[in-house]
């Protein structure tokens, strides 16, 4: 196997390897709240930062069709390559180049979302 698929493999759970190890060496002292409005307050900087995270890249005046065209290229990458590969497979012409390359992108489209969902039930 390519050391790039590895590493793609690889990335998200090294991703959260990082995290959880900053989060018990670095900063060991949570905050936990003791009242209702310091848990409120707390809930509003997470829902501030994931709206600022949601809106980013979006807020240039443009026309809508630009906005969509734009946050459409991830998908449409992913499609192009997956789509690649298994045209390339499928007639019997496969390039370990293009294999690598899709799997990287596979692992990156379904490994971190496989890596969060089984976080969630934490």
């Amino acid at each position: 196997m390519d050391p790039l698929t590895i590493l793609a493999a690889l990335g998200p759970l090294a991703v959260d390897l990082g995290k959880s190890l900053i989060s018990r060496f670095i900063a060991p002292d949570q905050f936990k709240p003791s009242t209702i409005e310091q848990y409120v307050a707390m809930k509003q900087v997470d829902l501030d930062f994931f709206k600022t995270m949601n809106e980013a890249g979006g807020s240039n005046p443009s026309y809508p069709w630009v906005e969509a065209v734009v946050r459409l290229m991830r998908p449409a990458v992913g499609l192009i390559v997956l789509g690649t590969w298994a045209y390339m497979e499928l007639n019997g012409q496969s390039s370990l180049a293009v294999s690598n390359f899709a799997s990287a992108v596979g692992f990156y489209l379904f490994g971190d979302r496989t890596l969060f969902y089984a976080n969630k039930t934490k």
